[in-house]
């Protein structure tokens, strides 16, 4: 073995937040909702496509040379995360990752969680009113959908296909 080899350091990359997918909708006329912005922490940016729908890829958080990153790290950066969608015309809405419904993370280095948000609701601003005249809304915690539960009237994500919600549910122990 050459000394180079043996000098190459180790680099682990860790997915730290779920992947999230969803749909944008306008809360009173149900339209899909085009180019809003969607941030993952400021840094991870996309934006909905033409039927309101966006796919944001998971954070990944690579160890380094001078940094070899714990579990407790891990999991800070993971309870900080927040996912700010926004654009003109509705009020800015801020998600806690911590808060949406999935079993305690594994910051798997294979496999990202992946969570399909479903319908995601957003309220239209007054005539007149511009994106930053008014307070973003907050939701820290999104649980799975009951059954017969309305992702309109309560802010929540559907059960995973192939599950049901007692499976799914984070009260629950995963089958």
């Amino acid at each position: 073995m050459s000394l180079s080899a043996c000098l190459t350091p180790v680099i682990t990359d860790y997915y730290v937040t779920p992947a999230l997918s969803g749909q944008l909708l306008d809360s009173e006329t149900k339209h899909p909702i085009v180019n809003m912005n969607v941030y993952l922490t400021d840094e991870f940016q996309t934006n909905s496509d033409s039927e309101g729908k966006f796919n944001l890829p998971a954070m990944v958080v690579s160890d380094d040379m001078n940094k070899r990153r714990s579990k407790d790290n891990l999991m800070q950066i993971y309870q900080y995360a927040d996912v700010m969608i926004e654009g003109d015309g509705y009020q800015r809405l801020l998600l806690n990752i911590d808060g949406i419904a999935l079993p305690t993370p594994t910051f798997d280095t294979n496999n990202p969680v992946s969570i399909d948000m479903g319908r995601v609701y957003l309220t239209p601003l007054a005539e007149g009113e511009h994106v930053y005249d008014s307070v973003y809304q907050y939701v820290e915690t999104i649980t799975y959908c009951k059954p017969n539960e309305s992702q309109k009237k309560v802010n929540c994500i559907p059960v995973p296909e192939g599950k049901t919600y007692e499976q799914a549910s984070p009260n629950q122990l995963a089958q």
